[in-house]
């Protein structure tokens, strides 16, 4: 009776402990649409790994697309495809995106960069800082932002599968076609 139910403690445990992992890994779109971007944030400048310099705020009047990734997590290169064609769908001048690489190397980001032909500035960023990018201790990767024209945040999605990328083209749409 004793093995039986230390048995099925075990069972439960781990059918817990899956669900817990399942719904962590689950896509989503955060309810945190509206906020504007923190002043220490807004205005810090960025320089490009592949050339120039960035903020927030010189971009203010674009639609923005963050893009915060690694190079060796899986979402994060599926990911990718989609947000190189919605740079290159969206040459208007009107759209801005940014890949900021968290917690890489320069040297590394570099590379994949170069390997895959990224024609949009990227960067790198520590854990705090995208941290308050997202105003968020949840630092898991891939997560992308759409900032609005005026500033604020448009979307924000945690993770990433293809309905993420059909979601981020209509907010992309939408936030363009407002002036």
């Amino acid at each position: 009776m004793l093995k039986s139910h230390t048995f099925l403690t075990r069972v439960a445990i781990i059918a817990v402990l899956a669900c817990g992992i399942h719904a962590l890994a689950q896509t989503s779109s955060q309810p945190k649409v509206g906020y504007l971007p923190k002043d220490s944030i807004a205005h810090k400048d960025f320089r490009a790994i592949n050339g120039g310099d960035f903020s927030l705020s010189k971009m203010r009047g674009k639609v923005v697309v963050l893009d915060f990734f690694t190079t060796w997590c899986g979402h994060s290169k599926m990911q990718l495809p989609s947000m190189k064609k919605l740079y290159s769908d969206n040459q208007s001048g009107d759209l801005a995106m940014v890949g900021l690489a968290v917690e890489e190397s320069d040297s590394t980001v570099a590379q994949f960069v170069k390997d895959n032909q990224i024609a949009y500035p990227v960067t790198t960023v520590s854990d705090p800082v995208f941290g308050e990018f997202v105003s968020s201790r949840n630092v898991s990767v891939p997560q992308t932002l759409v900032i609005a024209r005026d500033g604020r945040v448009a979307a924000h999605y945690i993770g990433y599968n293809s309905d993420v990328a059909n979601e981020l083209s209509a907010v992309i749409a939408r936030e363009l076609a407002k002036r």
